[in-house]
């Protein structure tokens, strides 16, 4: 069954403004033909009446309604100026006179809408394109600004970087010397318990310096990364594998769902993928402390597809949000600070994209993305 016809109100009202233009007209039409007794200077006072309804038309539907009404105005008035042939001249050639200023007012009038119809579209249209324009300047100054923060991050990272690397080679070789001796020290005391706990507490101390020592060698010279063409699910399953233990000391739950988007095709380094998974999970179980829920969901934007790691810690204030991706930047009493830069440049490397952003609920949000590649029968989705 078909629908029932609607009418737009645009033109409900012009046909209820075409009804009250015509009625005007009849109205006054019929005054004029059924008072033949009054004298000719009634008739002409009451002429001036059609100015309204000409007047109306042009300003609502132009020249056209102008002239229209001004036509329908005259052919109406015809036979009654016939009818008064018997006044003076004068008289007879004031109507005519009146019937042809209606129809030019009705013209001129309808002209003058029209132009300053032309005029306000103008100025709309001057006023959209300006506010577009305000817009690009807005969002060309935003990406200026973050194109100047990467451009100083990336001078940082490189000169750091230099450092980094050689005194990370300059502390691991003394450093691999104590732990060593710290071994061999254990061995030949067995029995001695105050040399053993210096010993264990000089190993655990040495293992989490050579812990460091390996995110800054990471951090000065990143590897090239090997890629191949996996589905995304697989990357994030083996990532989050890594950090199940973690979640479970820490009595968090945690929820994923990718959706569609664990199917869509990546071309990542998997060993270097499961390092910025474990990371960020990392982070995220820091941030959360004891209990709560740590969420793990597909996103996708145009030509990128990836997800989003949220918590419900605290949060971080805003004004080091944009330092959070410097290296040796962190919020955090241990801890060297290389994490989320060692994640930034892994996934810059990857042609991807990495933003860190305040949920509105409390939390942070963490959005990975990372570009789609064609899928074909060679791809490895598990």
């Amino acid at each position: 069954m078909s629908e029932p016809y609607s009418v737009k109100p645009s033109h409900l009202r012009n046909a209820i403004d075409l009804i009250i233009i015509f009625l005007f007209i009849i109205v006054l039409t019929y005054i004029h033909y059924t008072s033949y007794q009054y004298a000719v200077d009634y008739h002409i006072l009451l002429q001036f009446g059609y100015y309204i309804p000409v007047i109306y038309a042009a300003m609502r539907f132009g020249p056209s309604g102008g002239i229209a009404s001004g036509l329908v105005i005259t052919i109406l008035f015809l036979p009654h100026l016939a009818h008064f042939r018997t006044i003076s001249l004068a008289a007879w050639y004031t109507q005519w006179v009146e019937i042809i200023l209606i129809n030019v007012i009705g013209w001129l009038t309808g002209f003058l809408i029209r132009q300053e119809r032309q005029v306000t579209r103008r100025y709309r249209h001057a006023l959209a394109v300006q506010s577009d324009l305000v817009e690009q300047l807005k969002r060309e100054g935003e990406q200026r600004e973050r194109l100047e923060q990467e451009v100083r991050r990336a001078e940082r990272l490189t000169a750091l970087g230099h450092l980094s690397a050689g005194l990370a080679h300059e502390i691991r070789n003394p450093l691999g010397v104590i732990q060593v001796t710290a071994q061999l020290l254990t061995r030949e005391r067995p029995q001695d318990e105050v040399v053993g706990e210096y010993c264990r507490v000089l190993q655990e101390e040495g293992g989490r310096l050579n812990r460091m020592v390996s995110q800054f060698l990471d951090f000065a010279r990143p590897k090239e990364p090997i890629r191949q063409r996996m589905a995304l699910k697989r990357v994030v399953e083996e990532g989050t594998a890594l950090a199940i233990p973690l979640l479970r000391q820490s009595k968090i739950r945690f929820e994923q769902n990718l959706g569609g988007v664990g199917e869509q095709v990546v071309e990542v380094d998997f060993d270097q993928m499961k390092q910025v998974m474990l990371n960020v999970l990392i982070n995220a179980i820091e941030a959360q402390g004891q209990d709560g829920v740590i969420t793990l969901e597909g996103h996708q934007a145009p030509g990128f597809v990836g997800l989003v790691v949220s918590d419900q810690g605290p949060g971080i204030p805003v004004d080091i949000l944009p330092y959070v991706f410097d290296p040796f930047f962190t919020t955090k009493d241990k801890g060297a600070g290389l994490g989320l830069s060692v994640v930034h440049g892994i996934i810059t490397q990857h042609g991807g994209k990495i933003s860190l952003v305040n949920n509105t609920a409390g939390g942070i949000r963490v959005e990975i993305l990372l570009p789609i590649q064609v899928k074909d029968k060679t791809d490895s989705s598990t």
